[in-house]
C-alpha cells in the first residue's frame, strides 16, 4: 500500500501538481480537486464521443490513476485498488496453474468464460469492500492500510527517491540473510 501510494503521489509532486510544503489537509483537498476535474473531463469527453486521455495530468499509459479514480480516489480508493491488485495477482496465478493442468476446461469453454466473468465481478466487489477481504479485524485492516497510504504520501512529499537499482539491491541483501 505504501509503495503504491508513493508511486502515485511521487508523480503529483514531481510534476508540480502538489506542493511538497503541503500539509495533509491540503493534500486531501487537492486529491478531491483531481477527482472533480477527472469526472468533469470524463463527462465532457463522453458527451463529445472522444476516446483517449481523460485528464491532462495523466499520460496515456497511466492506468493506475484511472483505477484509483474509479475506486473513488483518496485513501479508500487506493486501498480498494491495492486489494484489486492482490486479488488479480492470485487469480492470474491460479489461472496459470490451471492452464498447466488444463483443468479449467473440464466443464467446457462457455462455462470457463462465464466463470471468468463472474470471478471478475466478484473481484471488483471484493475490492470495493476491501476491509472485508483482509483476514485481520476491520480496525486492524483499516489502520494498516491508512498507515501505508500516508507513509507513501509522506515519502513522496519528502522526495524520498527509491531507485529501482537500490530497491533490487535491498531485496537481494535481505534474501541473503
Amino acid at each position: 500500500m505504501a509503495l503504491l501510494s508513493w508511486l502515485l503521489f511521487m508523480r503529483f509532486f514531481s510534476r508540480g501538481q502538489l506542493d511538497r510544503a503541503s500539509d495533509r489537509k491540503e493534500i486531501e483537498r487537492k486529491v478531491k480537486e483531481f477527482k472533480t476535474s477527472y469526472n468533469k473531463t470524463k463527462k465532457a469527453r463522453s458527451k463529445e464521443g472522444k476516446e483517449g486521455d481523460t485528464l491532462a495530468m495523466r499520460s496515456s499509459t497511466d492506468h493506475v490513476f484511472d483505477k484509483w479514480m474509479y475506486f473513488g480516489s483518496g485513501f479508500y480508493g487506493l486501498a480498494a485498488l491495492w486489494t484489486l491488485v492482490v486479488i488479480e495477482f492470485f487469480s492470474l496465478l491460479d489461472l496459470a496453474i490451471n492452464l498447466l493442468t488444463l483443468s479449467m476446461f473440464d466443464d467446457g469453454i462457455i462455462a470457463f468464460l462465464i466463470g471468468v466473468a463472474t470471478e471478475q465481478l466478484g473481484n471488483l466487489i471484493s475490492a470495493f469492500l476491501w476491509f472485508n477481504y483482509w483476514d485481520d479485524s476491520l480496525l486492524v485492516s483499516f489502520l494498516i492500510a491508512y498507515v501505508g497510504y500516508w507513509s507513501g504520501v509522506e515519502a513522496a512529499r519528502r522526495n524520498l527517491d527509491l531507485s529501482r537499482e537500490r530497491l533490487f539491491e535491498e531485496v537481494r541483501r535481505r534474501i541473503k540473510r
